[in-house]
């Protein structure tokens, strides 16, 4: 006999699932508890086994604390788990506080022996590093003297995060002429955009992407030639959040006249040109979808455009 979901409970198949590789390279500088801007602090002691200290680390993203930036704090603590004073276990949670990762989180937890190199597990995270499962490497590269009353780690993480994908489409936008172009493996993320343009109109659009098997795939070029052609190259944090574009009357067609992109690190464009008169239109995808690909009708012009959102 089949078993039956309590009420609150749910489950279901997953269809496509991938793991997306994070890579960091932080600094992580811990200031004892005698020092005045001390970042730790013994909560059970005194220093010996089963001592145990409170810890609110610093993370920049350089080893200068005068020019590296401020990305999060190392928030947890670590057990003395040894008969001296020089083996701990430390169990810390990386809170990102900068722009990009802000709210997200990375869960670490290893041994560390006094002034010595070692690795620590990643095993979990929240927001962007969901379900991650990695290692830390972590180096001494400042050790702890009385006169500095602090200790620096460089850790070089390399995480994986389980991501699951459900896809949609929407659009396409603009008219109905030129032929029908799309892609035949599903999009999961986009990697590159390249728009072929000049002052009035959008002439062609082709991209890459990887599909639901990890695979980079091409499309397009759609469309005809252009005065002007710009290629956007997505950075391995970022994704495209947003299509804005309009569209107008060309030679008695309605086309595409202007595209705009917004990723969660910047805007691409305008590109073409939005000229009064035109309509508008934008892809308001959900919270935590992003835009993996395209589809459009075309022919010397671009007459249409869609996006699949992952």
């Amino acid at each position: 006999m089949a078993a039956i979901d309590p009420p609150y409970h749910q489950s279901g198949v997953c269809q496509i699932m991938l793991q997306k590789e994070h890579r960091f390279q932080l600094y992580m500088t811990q200031k004892a508890q005698v020092t005045p801007d001390a970042n730790e602090k013994i909560v059970v002691g005194p220093l010996g086994w089963g001592a145990i200290v409170v810890d609110d680390f610093i993370i920049r993203d350089g080893p200068d604390d005068t020019n590296a930036n401020l990305v999060g704090r190392a928030r947890g603590m670590h057990v003395c788990n040894g008969i001296d004073d020089a083996n701990w276990l430390f169990c810390h949670s990386i809170m990102f506080t900068d722009t990009s990762f802000k709210g997200s989180s990375i869960k670490m937890l290893g041994d560390h022996r006094e002034e010595a190199d070692g690795e620590w597990a990643v095993v979990g995270g929240t927001g962007e590093f969901a379900y991650a499962r990695g290692v830390v490497t972590a180096n001494v590269i400042e050790p702890y003297t009385p006169a500095s009353g602090q200790r620096k780690w460089e850790l070089d993480i390399r995480a994986f995060c389980l991501c699951t994908s459900e896809m949609t489409k929407m659009g396409p936008w603009g008219g109905q002429g030129g032929i029908a172009c799309d892609i035949t493996a599903p999009p999961i993320s986009l990697q590159t955009v390249t728009i072929g343009y000049d002052t009035d109109v959008i002439h062609s659009i082709a991209f890459s992407y990887t599909d639901k098997d990890g695979q980079k795939k091409t499309a397009g070029p759609w469309g005809g030639d252009s005065a002007l052609t710009t290629t956007i190259r997505c950075a391995p944090s970022e994704t495209i959040k947003q299509v804005l574009g309009t569209t107008g009357t060309v030679g008695g067609d309605t086309v595409v006249t202007s595209l705009t992109l917004v990723s969660n690190h910047r805007t691409y464009g305008p590109f073409g040109k939005e000229a009064n008169g035109s309509t508008s239109f934008s892809s308001q995808i959900e919270d935590g979808k992003t835009i993996a690909g395209f589809f459009a009708r075309a022919g010397a012009l671009v007459h249409a455009l869609g996006v699949y959102c992952a």
